[in-house]
């Protein structure tokens, strides 16, 4: 599939596997959505709105070497875990703010 940027999804869109409700994820969480979506792989929550109806995610990849880069700062260096990705490959920061997906 090839690297795409956001894409904003009304929060009662998904369905989680565990039952938990969507509206309970928080920004730097990562979801892996099913290929009938349209927008298959492994995505990261980046912003939601104030009401949490609506978020968005950007495409993701699983690392463990983020910290090879001094941009990025990551206090996950070393243990499994996702990084949004730019539309050239590039890991970019984990989000970690809120702030409106509108």
């Amino acid at each position: 599939m090839a690297q795409i940027g956001a894409i904003v999804l009304p929060t009662s869109s998904v369905v989680l596997d565990d039952c938990e409700n969507p509206r309970d994820l928080a920004v730097g969480d990562s979801l892996q959505l099913q290929p009938a979506t349209g927008f298959g792989g492994l995505w990261i929550a980046v912003q939601f709105d104030d009401d949490h109806s609506h978020f968005a995610l950007y495409n993701a990849k699983i690392t463990t070497n983020c910290g090879r880069n001094s941009a990025i700062a990551c206090p996950f260096h070393g243990a499994r875990h996702a990084h949004p990705v730019a539309i050239d490959g590039r890991l970019l920061r984990r989000p970690t703010t809120v702030r409106t997906a509108r």
